[in-house]
């Protein structure tokens, strides 16, 4: 009798399957439940029960049926496999990846399993295990790996910056299934990711053969000859995916972009309409018409279609905000204010304008305004990490606040963003062979036409390669033939600014670096949060930011060799001294040093010289420079001023020496001009003017290069202190100033 029934309910099960694979939900469920009607504890049917209500929709109800399947065979790798990938659908992502492994342990050959593992690990976004998961697909024995396999992994080296793998993988696929369109398709975004326009064009010509249609390829075009600047190539590409996809904001409001580029206005103003009606506000269209403007230089462009966007709508206080940006960069200071003080009439809370207009402050030299702002900023939002950094720049500037205060807002950064982020990893795992290479690895947006660059590139190909292995993170997509001379430097290179902090953290730890040395610090283009996980046992900051980072992850800071700064009290670092000197210039343009003093040569008033940012003239130093401007009263001031074509700005500029007795006609501001103009404006300099408590950094080595000395009055941070090492290093010990 057991026996009999045994049978039946075999057969009542593969019934049940045969109609479960035909998509017989109903007959399939029915069957199934008679099972566990007749025996209770048939895990089969309760699995093929949750089969069928995945089948039908009903995720909740499917787990609980898998959970019991599970329950009652818990080893089973199939309803592991099954069960973890309804975690995942259903949020579940933690659990999902813990289950999956659990049943890659019990069928560690399980290919699907595997390829299951990488999905979990991608919805956890810890897109290095996926690569690593999916690496283990691709080389499995007697398996036959598909283009897919491939342009998952390529997607995974993607997402971490591993752009050569992402390459090799989609190519491997495009190989392997010349007409799998997926291949060409992520093949041609990689290319035109990496700005590859000629090679992003070949994928397309396969993608017109095998998919032409497709709005996704229709897409990519449009972004290409965007890219080309053919604007009505790109206009038709776009019109063409908005008629294979008319519910697509994006490519309606891409249209719309490209109709304004051809001049299109009355056809744009209607896409813009369409694009409206999806969900697009037509002030934000111009918005971002004036972000991608912005980022790419052309500012007359940008300036128009933000001043249109505020004209729309007056309360569109992103565009206002990328106003002041754009104003800034046009040398127009006093338009960037009104810009600011517009904001903050209508929010006076509006905190990327407090933060913009207490920069505008900062850059001439009004740090007290400035830091009220910023302070203001700290206060509405202390996890505003841009708040910090401009507060900590403003700071160094000023002569009225000090290595304490400085110190303060560091720790209060590291407190309010730092702290909670930070892992706690022994690194026990790390390999102890004496005897293997150091990773040293080197974090920086800078890696291109930009003075960190010339600092690192003398030295990075002298360093011994059988000690040492050199990996670059670059967070920029500025690159230039200093990119190239950098990446060919490196032992690794990695393209990170795809990356978020966790994803970028998780790739450092998976290099296993020794060393970590942070060159931006507080500048454009920093990875602090990334660094702030602790990703690598020792931590070092250099260059970018000439001052305390406050993070409890930072454990060293590189200074000059110098016995008040290695006293350490101005910083929360440990700082180590580099021998000798604390950086050595690079890159230096062919300019002339004209001979004989200029003064002489050019039959002009005795001329002094600070061609460092007008920002660091702090009300002190502007008080000295006026004391020795009236003890030598022929001679006159050169200075530079982010805007220094801006009246308004001059005004000021000449107001501040005024009040010292100092005539607005000895003074020559000068607004920024070309890298070579810049070098050659020193051979009009008699003597140049170290600027309290900033010193001038690569102005003080551009300075001695170009053969002008410059007087300087050392404080007791690493800024103020710069240009003492510098002289100390040419032998000018006799100019660096003991008091004023």
């Amino acid at each position: 009798m057991e026996a009999n029934m045994s049978e039946k309910i075999k057969r009542m099960i593969d019934k049940g399957q045969k109609a479960l694979a035909q998509g017989h939900y109903e007959a399939a469920g029915a069957l199934f439940e008679e099972v566990v009607g007749l025996q209770e504890n048939a895990h089969l049917a309760w699995f093929g029960l949750g089969e069928v209500a995945l089948g039908i929709g009903q995720l909740d109800t499917a787990a609980q049926f898998m959970q019991h399947a599970l329950a009652l065979q818990p080893e089973t790798p199939r309803y592991q496999q099954r069960l973890g990938e309804l975690y995942g659908r259903i949020g579940l992502v933690k659990e999902s990846v813990e289950l999956l492994m659990e049943a890659r342990r019990h069928a560690p050959g399980d290919v699907g399993i595997l390829c299951s593992l990488s999905g979990a690990y991608v919805k956890a976004g810890n897109w290095h295990k996926a690569k690593e998961v999916l690496q283990e697909v691709v080389k499995k024995p007697k398996f036959k790996p598909q283009a897919a396999h491939y342009c998952l992994l390529g997607m995974a080296s993607q997402q971490i910056g591993e752009l050569d793998d992402a390459l090799a993988a989609f190519k491997k696929a495009s190989i392997m299934e010349p007409r799998y369109p997926d291949a060409w398709l992520s093949l041609g975004h990689l290319y035109f990711q990496r700005n590859l326009l000629d090679e992003a064009e070949k994928c397309l010509k396969k993608l017109f053969i095998l998919s032409p249609q497709l709005a996704t390829t229709l897409n990519l075009a449009g972004d290409v000859a965007m890219a080309r600047e053919n604007y009505r190539e790109a206009a038709n590409f776009f019109q063409a995916g908005v008629e294979k996809a008319a519910d697509s904001a994006r490519l309606q409001a891409k249209l719309g972009l490209a109709l304004v580029q051809c001049g299109d206005a009355l056809e744009a103003i209607n896409v813009m309409e369409r694009a409206h009606t999806l969900g697009v506000n037509e002030d934000w269209i111009l918005e971002q018409l004036g972000l991608m403007f912005t980022t790419r230089g052309q500012l007359k462009i940008a300036r128009e279609n933000l001043e249109m966007a505020v004209e729309r709508q007056p309360d569109n206080l992103g565009a206002w905000n990328s106003l002041i940006v754009v104003y800034n960069r046009q040398g127009e200071s006093e338009k960037a204010r009104q810009a600011a003080e517009t904001i903050l009439a209508k929010d006076p809370n509006y905190v990327n304008a407090l933060i913009n207009l207490g920069s505008w402050y900062s850059d001439q030299a009004r740090n007290k305004e400035a830091l009220e702002l910023l302070r203001k900023a700290l206060a509405l939002e202390p996890t505003r990490a841009m708040a910090y950094a401009n507060a900590l720049w403003a700071m160094l500037n000023s002569s009225e606040e000090n290595a304490a205060t400085v110190l303060d807002v560091a720790r209060a950064f590291n407190r309010n963003l730092c702290e909670g982020v930070r892992r706690q990893d022994s690194f026990r795992d790390r390999n102890r062979d004496a005897g293997r290479k150091l990773r040293i690895g080197w974090v920086s947006s800078d890696m291109n036409q930009h003075p960190v660059a010339a600092f690192v590139l003398p030295f990075l190909p002298f360093f011994d390669r059988q000690q040492l292995e050199i990996i670059i993170y670059f967070n920029s997509r500025r690159a230039d033939h200093l990119t190239a001379r950098a990446k060919a430097s490196a032992d690794k290179w990695r393209d990170v600014i795809a990356l978020g902090d966790d994803a970028l953290a998780d790739l450092m730890r998976a290099d296993e670096i020794d060393i970590l040395v942070d060159l931006n610090g507080n500048t454009d283009g920093t990875r602090q949060m990334a660094i702030a996980r602790k990703p690598a046992p020792i931590q070092v900051g250099w260059l970018g930011f000439p001052g305390t980072s406050g993070m409890s992850a930072m454990d060293y800071i590189f200074i000059p060799p110098d016995p008040v700064l290695e006293q350490g009290g101005w910083c929360s670092e440990t700082p180590w001294p580099l021998p000798d000197c604390y950086g050595v210039r690079g890159d230096m343009p062919e300019v002339a040093v004209q001979p004989n003093l200029p003064c002489e040569r050019l039959q002009r008033p005795f001329t002094f010289g600070c061609l460092n940012n007008f920002r660091k003239a702090s009300q002190k130093t502007i008080e000295l420079w006026s004391r020795i401007l009236n003890r030598v009263p022929e001679a006159r001031l050169m200075l530079v001023a982010r805007g220094g074509r801006d009246s308004t700005l001059i005004r000021y500029v000449e107001s501040q020496f005024e009040q010292h007795g100092v005539a607005p006609e000895r003074l020559d501001v000068r607004g920024y001009v070309s890298n070579l103009e810049y070098f050659d404006s020193y051979n009009e300099v008699d003597l140049g003017l170290d600027p309290f408590p900033f010193n001038g950094g690569t102005t003080g080595y551009d300075s001695i290069w170009m053969g002008v000395p410059f007087v300087t009055w050392p404080g007791d941070m690493l800024v103020s202190r710069m240009g003492k090492a510098i002289l100390e290093n040419v032998g000018l010990r006799e100019l660096v100033a003991e008091s004023a």
